[in-house]
């Protein structure tokens, strides 16, 4: 069953590293929702790391495979994901109320 993962890569400041990550996604058919590229960056601008955002929908375990190569990649400090809860979920249709005790 698929579900929806974000998946946030810390990298180094490279031109191509983009690219190399979408390739990596590309050959394995993950389905990409999102991209979103934050740049931190020093006084010095060749200095810098920058976080790449992407929100894929897939199997968890096609995730680890894909996380194990992007890992593997130059350039790449840490990879991190977690699973997105969907809006409509039984999980999140309830909500707990805490109503006091009427005694007497």
């Amino acid at each position: 069953m698929k579900h929806k993962f974000r998946v946030i890569i810390l990298g180094e400041r490279e031109t191509r590293l983009l690219s190399r990550i979408l390739i990596i996604l590309n050959r394995r058919n993950l389905k990409t929702n999102h991209i979103n590229v934050n740049v931190s960056s020093n006084e010095n601008e060749t200095i810098g790391n920058v976080q790449y955002v992407l929100d894929l929908e897939c199997k968890e375990e096609q995730l680890i495979k894909v996380k194990k190569l992007i890992e593997k990649s130059i350039g790449i400090i840490h990879v991190y994901y977690s699973r997105i809860e969907e809006k409509n979920s039984r999980k999140n249709s309830w909500k707990k109320i805490d109503l006091p005790l009427a005694t007497s």
